[in-house]
């Protein structure tokens, strides 16, 4: 038998005794995972799954709640399916839990500010079948989840109406022509000292303003307000300011007086 045949039966002979090998080893089909998809089916304990990771990651939730440390800008989650029951008189916990994402300032938590935004609007735009499964997962914090996707809820439809513009030139849609309060008032009234500190150099939610007339010029702090996205201060998330802006009404209703003040008001803060 010349070289060349020996080396091709060896091979052969190899390739069929790992074969051989290959099939007294268990076989173990690994799939990928599915991925979760809302339908008219979809059951109430898969709305809790999705509503768990809407709640970490889309629905920004946790930059402002948190989980089991009651220490948080916005109250804590723990317990708050069961809190939901009885929060608000008059209110099922699913009708109680739809207001606060959808219409978060029409009921203030005692002993908090408002400026969560509303969920079902950008920067967070979650749709009324996403916001349906954050519901199940809230309910299931500390009580019973009870919704299902065919649960009617009353702010379901978006509203897609735009506000007729303000007569003050440049002013967002819907400002009120309130100019009589100073930016140190504005300031307080917008709860701008819920995310910020304004005594010393503590970084709360955001960074701290104490000195920020030191640090940036007037046209740094007007974007900052007006465009709070456009450069964002290290260590800190973009979208969480413009949506709070949007959240307590500012976006709508601070006239260019109003917003002159607030600067100059920041642009006096020295750090002293």
């Amino acid at each position: 038998m010349n070289t060349a045949l020996k080396i091709t039966v060896f091979t052969v002979l190899s390739i069929l005794f790992y074969m051989y090998v290959g099939q007294l080893v268990p076989q173990k089909i690994v799939e990928a995972p599915k991925e979760l998809t809302l339908s008219a089916d979809t059951t109430t304990d898969e709305m809790c799954t999705l509503g768990q990771k809407l709640v970490e990651t889309k629905g920004q939730c946790l930059t402002c709640h948190t989980m089991g440390h009651p220490t948080g800008r916005f109250p804590d989650l723990v317990g708050v399916g069961e809190r939901a029951q009885h929060r608000k008189p008059g209110f099922t916990d699913i009708e109680y839990l739809a207001e606060t994402l959808y219409d978060p300032s029409a009921y203030i938590v005692p002993g908090f500010n408002p400026g969560m935004p509303a969920v079902n609007k950008p920067p967070i735009g979650l749709n009324d079948d996403e916001i349906k499964c954050v519901i199940a997962y809230l309910q299931s914090l500390g009580g019973e989840s009870a919704i299902t996707m065919k649960t009617k809820l009353k702010y379901s439809t978006p509203v897609t109406g735009t506000a007729e513009a303000s007569t003050e030139s440049s002013a967002p849609a819907g400002a009120v022509a309130d100019n009589s309060m100073s930016g140190k008032d504005l300031i307080a009234k917008y709860g701008c000292m819920t995310c910020h500190s304004f005594s010393d150099a503590a970084k709360l939610v955001g960074p701290s303003l104490y000195d920020v007339g030191k640090r940036l010029s007037r046209a740094q702090i007007y974007e900052s307000v007006v465009e709070p996205d456009a450069s964002i201060a290290a260590g800190f998330s973009p979208g969480v300011m413009s949506a709070t802006l949007a959240g307590n009404g500012f976006t709508d209703k601070a006239t260019p007086t109003q917003l002159k003040s607030i600067v100059n008001y920041l642009s006096s803060l020295k750090g002293n």
